[in-house]
């Protein structure tokens, strides 16, 4: 009788210790589903967004509005609406005492993409939120009074950290003129790009960190430059080194065949810091527009003899 006690009490302790370790087993489970599901889900929300079909209405003003779109080939054009459609589903971008609509959102998009366009695994950490003023606006952000002169504006630290600023009317003038080297939406993201490393300080050592000696050397060069008056920079590239690399920039993507006529060593280091070639995108697109690239015909085209016999069975076959 003790004995059959003795077995029944193990047999219930060993039934209890089952059921604890098969909780623990769900609870582990359910714990391991639910990181892989926090872990993920950016990507997942963000293969989502991809998956929907790029609006025709937003490629329409990106071809009308962003000469830098306008000059990318066909595949190229694909991953900057690509990553125009992402940036938008993950940026808010927030109208303050004034409208936006899709050309107002898809042009800080572009000012977006287009500094980080070598860099497709570029993400914008520092950033959660642009906010656009319908005009220039004061160091406090004050829309009105005499000191209004700044067009556009990034917070990297204290209570408005991860905030950018845009004056509508020049975020879109920066896209109106293009080729005078003026762009408040580059520039801006430009700082970004700077402040990528910890630091708003004229070196993007985050993009490209071999070429931060050589940009300190070219950078000091070119800054005395601006001082002499020998140089196609807008002198607000003096205010700071962090001012001169968003500046430089600008000219960068706005006018890269004139910076590297007059600025051929600034152009060519900036060519190696953002990972792009614009003078040759812009050759590119321009022999295109002069004489258009031939498609080779296909095996089921008919002949250019006039034979009326399909190419691969006449002269194609020869």
């Amino acid at each position: 009788g003790a004995a059959v006690l003795v077995l029944a009490v193990a047999s219930e302790r060993a039934a209890g210790t089952a059921a604890s370790w098969a909780g623990w087993g769900s609870a582990a489970l359910v714990a391991a589903g639910l990181a892989f599901a926090l872990m993920t889900r950016k990507l997942r929300r963000r293969q989502r967004v991809l998956r929907r079909p790029f609006p025709e209405a937003w490629r329409a003003i990106l071809a009308a509005r962003v000469p830098f779109y306008r000059r990318l080939e066909a595949d190229e054009r694909r991953r900057f609406e690509a990553t125009v459609a992402v940036f938008l589903d993950e940026k808010r971008i927030t109208g303050v005492k004034t409208t936006i609509d899709d050309e107002t959102r898809l042009l800080v998009a572009a000012s977006a993409v287009m500094p980080i366009f070598g860099f497709p695994e570029w993400d914008y950490d520092n950033l959660a939120e642009v906010l656009i003023y319908p005009r220039s606006f004061g160091r406090g952000h004050e829309l009105d009074g005499p000191e209004r002169n700044i067009l556009g504006m990034v917070h990297s630290g204290g209570p408005l950290s991860r905030l950018m600023i845009l004056s509508k009317p020049d975020l879109e003038r920066g896209f109106a003129l293009h080729g005078d080297q003026e762009n408040v939406g580059v520039h801006e993201f430009a700082h970004l790009v700077d402040g990528a490393d910890g630091s708003i300080d004229g070196v993007p050592a985050a993009l490209c960190p071999r070429c931060v000696e050589p940009w300190l050397a070219q950078m000091r060069h070119e800054l005395q430059r601006l001082r002499d008056g020998d140089s196609i920079l807008n002198r607000y590239g003096l205010t700071s080194e962090a001012e001169f690399f968003a500046v430089a920039s600008e000219a960068f993507f706005d006018a890269p065949e004139r910076l590297a006529a007059r600025h051929p060593e600034l152009y060519g280091l900036l060519e190696r810091i953002f990972n792009q070639d614009l003078r040759g995108r812009w050759k590119a697109a321009l022999r295109d527009a002069v004489w258009p690239r031939r498609r080779a015909p296909g095996r089921n085209a008919p002949c250019p003899c006039g034979s009326g016999a399909k190419r691969e069975r006449c002269c194609g076959g020869a």
